[in-house]
């Protein structure tokens, strides 16, 4: 009988636990998880996405320059008041080229959100518009 209540609640506390896990690896607004997926920007690449925003709040973030460098720089993301953020950890980059082209990497990136379409978004910086393509890979 005793054996039986400590199974049990070693059960409950198994699961609470698990439950209160899921629920901590699921901290994306309900907008950013609409836009978990891959971004291109065609002419810049067509076979490595600029942004990778996965669903547990982690992305990569790539600046390219075909030919010449590529570099990727990991992170955390989220969208909150219409804004996509982004905290890098550029402790982490990682290259292919020529890394003296490398100039600093931000600890963290703003863009407002201007449209999502499912398909294309629309990011803002200092009035320029970036229109990303999106592939759910």
């Amino acid at each position: 009988m005793i054996m039986k209540r400590i199974t049990a609640s070693l059960h409950l506390c198994a699961a609470v636990a698990a439950s209160l896990l899921a629920v901590g690896c699921s901290h994306l607004s309900d907008e950013a998880k609409e836009m978990v997926g891959n971004y291109y920007i065609p002419v810049i690449s067509e076979d490595q996405p600029l942004m990778e925003l996965r669903g547990d709040g982690k992305c990569v973030i790539r600046a390219i320059r075909p030919g010449v460098l590529t570099y990727q720089v990991p992170g955390k993301w989220n969208v909150t008041d219409d804004t996509l953020r982004m905290e890098l950890d550029p402790a982490e980059v990682t290259w292919e080229g020529d890394s003296s082209l490398i100039g600093e990497v931000p600890l963290e990136i703003k863009r407002a959100v201007v449209e999502f379409t499912g398909v294309n978004l629309t990011l803002m910086q200092n009035d320029i518009l970036k229109v990303y393509h999106r592939r759910v890979e």
